[in-house]
């Protein structure tokens, strides 16, 4: 008879127990109708404490990109009632466009309500300016171009609401030299509406003949809010992203009849000189600097060709290492090439500078065309201190003759031509030590002139070589990889044959070791070692830049070893 009321009890605290332990798994979207091209926020909420683990969001991926991941928990007591809930907010962008369903999520023994949303196709720009609050525009400025030729990029973001945070993906693009140019911000009216303009530039210099895909980048950002319920502070509202329009553009070879050294496509050309001097007023054997400017609309400093170089019997040229550098004008890279040189005269009376021709293409006429310096004829006058010319018999009468007579003695009258003879003598030695002094320093400045050259040359083509370096190591060709640092290496080492070579000759024992695991990698099969492509690249850009400096000069008088040597003593 006591047992009924004892098992309806325990019973009964059962239930109760098992229902406070029951924890839910709901979900809720901000919007059930959106454009392809704006975010959807997904709360995930559990009706209790989650620490370390969280629901299987797998299922989103097939129709959704989740943007973010954000972790918020909550525990309150009010007048004796607990409330407990852990909450996953996501960011979801659709992959398409239709009816999508938010599938089930699940989280221990729990599944979530799925959901229905509509994804209308994004308007395009020509629709949506002055209609949608926020959007974005992708402009480039030529469908098509020549390998090595700038195009222009263009994204812009409009917003008619206030944003913070703003951010942009970076656009990364293979075989490309990128160049970002400037952002700027202005307002404009749009169908009776002001927007705020986020306007970034790029230049681009595609390296590769083809198809050059642009890809699109994101704009993201957080939607600022009003004022919060105390009317104090201001509160980040919900996070918005936009993404731009992908592009593509046909990427054509250089025409066939022009030189690849004279291949410098571009919409302008000029050549400027400028002289540290009066050139009107040159002397022998003084020296004169002459700097000539290349400046190239759509290249950079880097793509300039050097200027050819010429030779005179009528003066010494002594050239100094070219100063490369961009500057960004009207949405355009202008690149420059300074080249400089002391230009010492070897004779008096009229001297020609020969007119200086450079070649490039004219990408708005599609054909070569040639800037020109003319050329220069100066007058060079003697030195006023130069040597006066004449006969022996000329300079012994310019003073009447004297005699020196000895007192105390019978010595006989010195001759006073013999005196001016010994003098002439020791004056000619002293004239030609002084001679010789000079031409020794001059020889020396040219020797450094000369080596300064050599190592603007041997940086270009460790420059060039380094290139191509980067990009067989991008798309991890190892072979390729390989025949690019040894050509690389053959430009500072023309004897080189070995990765052990050219390790031993940099003295660099960690460019030893990848280069040996490069080579173990490449010819075993079986071994699992892991090249490090990153670290090797960063070595070799480091002595790329160490070879610009002239820090290898000495190293590149090192002696080879040879790569099977004689037993033989």
């Amino acid at each position: 008879m006591k047992r009924a009321p004892i098992t309806g009890l325990i019973t009964a605290l059962l239930l109760s127990i098992a229902t406070t332990s029951w924890a839910d798994l709901t979900a809720k979207v901000d919007r059930t109708i959106l454009d392809a091209n704006e975010t959807l926020q997904l709360v995930i909420r559990y009706d209790g404490q989650a620490f370390r683990s969280q629901p299987d969001f797998e299922p989103l991926s097939s129709d959704f990109e989740i943007l973010s991941n954000n972790r918020q928990q909550q525990y309150s007591r009010v007048n004796g009632q607990s409330q407990s809930y852990t909450d996953w907010n996501l960011v979801l962008m659709p992959k398409r466009t239709g009816m999508i369903l938010v599938p089930s999520l699940t989280y221990k023994n729990d599944v979530s309500n799925a959901l229905e949303i509509t994804v209308r196709a994004a308007s395009n720009t020509s629709t949506s300016a002055g209609q949608q609050p926020v959007y974005t525009e992708t402009l480039v400025d030529k469908n098509a171009a020549y390998i090595q030729e700038q195009i222009v990029l263009t994204q812009r973001l409009y917003t008619s609401v206030q944003l913070s945070d703003l951010s942009l993906s970076e656009l990364d693009i293979a075989d490309v030299i990128l160049q970002r140019m400037g952002e700027t911000q202005y307002q404009k009216r749009i169908n009776g509406r002001n927007y705020l303009v986020v306007e970034v530039q790029y230049a681009l210099f595609p390296q590769v003949v083809g198809k050059l895909d642009i890809p699109a980048l994101r704009f993201g950002a957080y939607e600022s809010a009003s004022g919060g319920q105390f009317g104090m502070f201001s509160n980040r509202g919900s996070r918005i992203f936009r993404n731009t329009e992908s592009k593509t553009i046909d990427i054509m070879p250089r025409p066939a009849h022009i030189a690849a050294d004279q291949w410098m496509p571009s919409t302008e050309v000029q050549l400027t000189e400028q002289w540290s001097s009066d050139v009107t007023d040159l002397t022998v054997g003084e020296p004169i600097t002459r700097a000539i400017a290349i400046s190239a609309k759509g290249l950079t400093g880097a793509q300039i060709s050097p200027l050819a170089t010429t030779e005179s019997d009528a003066y010494k040229s002594y050239p100094d290492q070219p100063q490369l550098e961009e500057t960004v004008n009207d949405g355009t890279v202008i690149g420059t090439r300074t080249e400089t040189m002391a230009l010492v005269p070897n004779r008096a009376g009229q001297i020609t500078f020969p007119q200086i021709k450079v070649r490039w293409w004219d990408t708005i006429n599609q054909r070569m065309q040639t800037a020109v310096l003319p050329s220069k004829t100066v007058d060079v006058t003697t030195a006023v201190n130069q040597p006066v010319t004449g006969s022996l018999n000329e300079i012994s009468t310019l003073q009447a003759p004297q005699t020196i007579e000895l007192q105390g003695s019978n010595t006989e009258q010195v001759p006073n031509p013999l005196i001016k003879w010994s003098l002439a003598l020791n004056a000619l030695l002293i004239a030609a030590l002084v001679a010789l002094v000079l031409m020794r320093k001059k020889s020396a400045n040219y020797t450094r002139h000369q080596q300064a050259e050599q190592d603007d040359v041997v940086l270009v083509n460790l420059k060039q070589k380094l290139r191509a370096i980067e990009i067989e190591a991008k798309h991890n060709n190892l072979p390729k990889l390989r025949d690019a640092i040894l050509s690389w290496g053959k430009s500072l080492f023309p004897e080189l044959v070995t990765f052990k070579q050219l390790a031993t000759l940099l003295g660099d024992s960690e460019l030893q070791a990848l280069l040996h695991q490069l080579d173990r990698q490449l010819y075993n099969n079986k071994s699992e070692t892991n090249l490090d492509i990153a670290a090797l690249v960063e070595i070799l850009r480091r002595h790329t830049t160490k070879a610009g400096t002239g820090n290898y000069a000495k190293t590149q008088q090192r002696e080879l070893k040879p790569l099977y040597p004689s037993e033989s003593t």
